[in-house]
């Protein structure tokens, strides 16, 4: 036998799973994916000039 409090928390966190669900989830209008096959190109990063730190005293 569980102890009256135990069986309280049980309660407590099926009703809070039962209120979960019926609020449901919201759905965004999207379309739907269609997976062309592609790869993803990957654009590799610009080599610049200098870099470095930048300290600005206030």
């Amino acid at each position: 036998m569980l102890d009256p409090w135990i069986i309280e928390e049980i309660l407590k966190k099926e009703e809070e799973a039962r209120r979960e669900q019926e609020r449901g989830r919201a759905e965004l209008p999207l379309p739907p994916f269609r997976d062309t096959g592609d790869k993803p190109t990957v654009t590799p990063p610009r080599e610049e000039g200098e870099r470095g730190v930048v300290i600005i005293d206030i």
